[in-house]
């Protein structure tokens, strides 16, 4: 409601609400120089405590790994229907594809701090796992971590006006019609995706790996947690409901209590599918330019990467920033359509398409329990328990 209702304000009152748009862009540009930070801070405490995790037990790291999996597959998704939809060259340079390689690192190199989220990437995960043996530099990445949580936290009460702003800065933009045409756009998009991995993913859960009465999966478990999840926008306050649901449905407590609170915090399958999957459309629909795949092969990892260990500020809106800053870096955007490109992708991920993301984000996690649950006893089975 508020994104819309800034979307028609500032279409229908450019001149009256130009201040706050220009404000909401010179804010979008601020965070954009926060954001190696960002990664930075978020991202090396997360692979340093999946590390600690996944080297627990071969349970835990089974679940790090299907995480992973998950989260690599729907990005890979995401990048083969950019390729139908919009058929999106191999290379974007008509000198082939070493000279469009060699350009985007050019463009790193020339505008300065461009390669700044690849490198804070890199350096938090060398970081992280560093931290493992390093007993102090942990616990320093765990203080972050909470600072992360509680910042976050704290961004949460500022939802509605942040959307409200980011509205009013695509109507003023783009107009009223433009403006709602392309958040309707971005809506069903998001809703046609989301969906498809979702039934995917309980084809493959339901068909393939266990056999489970498909009605009773989504009667009992999925519809139920997929809407509480969609109204919240937030895993972990989905989480209580999602638990109950699971168990419902006969997953038990051990596979249920583990596989559930960890996905809530490292499954975004749907956030690494949709961020992949915004920046081909956006360019395409929205500012009609190109995206190549050699640009999407490079994204690809990193977004999955970045999802899986740090999902990011609420509503998406950390990872939508650092996924458009990335993508503007890569094509040499400057100002203003830099700025212009990471407000209207951070703005149109919000609100009701990361309603089906978080979604999808939940469901999977349950899904993930009871793939887990099918194969409990083959875990434990060394320690004594039988069926």
């Amino acid at each position: 409601m508020a994104l819309v209702t800034g979307i028609v304000l500032g279409g229908f009152l450019p001149e009256a609400f130009a201040l706050i748009a220009s404000g909401t862009t010179a804010i979008i540009k601020f965070f954009v120089l926060l954001v190696p930070i960002l990664i930075f801070a978020a991202l090396s405490p997360a692979c340093a405590i999946l590390v600690k995790r996944g080297l627990a037990g071969k349970f835990a790291a089974s679940i790090v790994i299907w995480f992973f999996f998950s989260s690599a597959l729907a990005g890979l998704i995401g990048v083969i229907f950019s390729i139908v939809t919009f058929r999106i060259p191999f290379s974007g340079n008509e000198t082939g594809v070493l000279s469009e390689m060699v350009h985007m690192f050019r463009v790193f190199g020339d505008q300065g701090g461009a390669s700044f989220p690849l490198l804070a990437i890199l350096f938090a995960i060398v970081t992280g796992f560093v931290s493992v043996w390093i007993k102090p530099l942990f616990i320093l990445l765990s203080k972050i971590e909470k600072a992360i949580n509680k910042m976050g936290q704290g961004l949460s009460y500022f939802l509605i006006p942040i959307l409200f702003c980011l509205g009013i800065t695509i109507g003023v933009n783009f107009g009223p019609k433009l403006g709602m045409g392309h958040f309707f756009t971005m809506v069903f998009y998001t809703f046609i995706l989301c969906s498809l991995w979702s039934v995917f993913y309980v084809l493959v859960i339901t068909r393939l790996i266990r056999k489970i009465n498909v009605k009773r999966l989504i009667t009992v478990y999925f519809l139920p947690t997929a809407i509480f999840a969609a109204g919240t926008i937030s895993s972990l306050v989905t989480l209580p409901v999602n638990l109950t649901n699971i168990k419902k449905l006969g997953v038990r407590g051990e596979v249920a209590d583990f596989v559930i609170p960890f996905g809530a915090v490292t499954n975004m399958d749907g956030s690494a599918l949709i961020n992949i999957a915004f920046g081909p459309i956006i360019l395409h629909y929205i500012f009609d330019l190109e995206m190549s795949l050699i640009v999407l092969l490079v994204l690809w990892p990193a977004v999955v990467l970045f999802t899986i260990a740090a999902p990011g500020l609420p509503a998406g809106m950390g990872s939508a920033l650092w996924t458009s800053t990335l993508i503007a870096s890569m094509l040499g955007f400057e100002e203003p359509l830099k700025s212009s490109f990471i407000t209207t992708y951070v703005a149109l991920y919000g609100g009701v398409p990361d309603m089906f993301i978080t979604a999808s984000n939940c469901t999977g996690d349950g899904l993930t329990a009871v793939l887990f649950d099918n194969h409990f006893f083959r875990f434990f089975k060394s320690k004594g328990i039988s069926r």
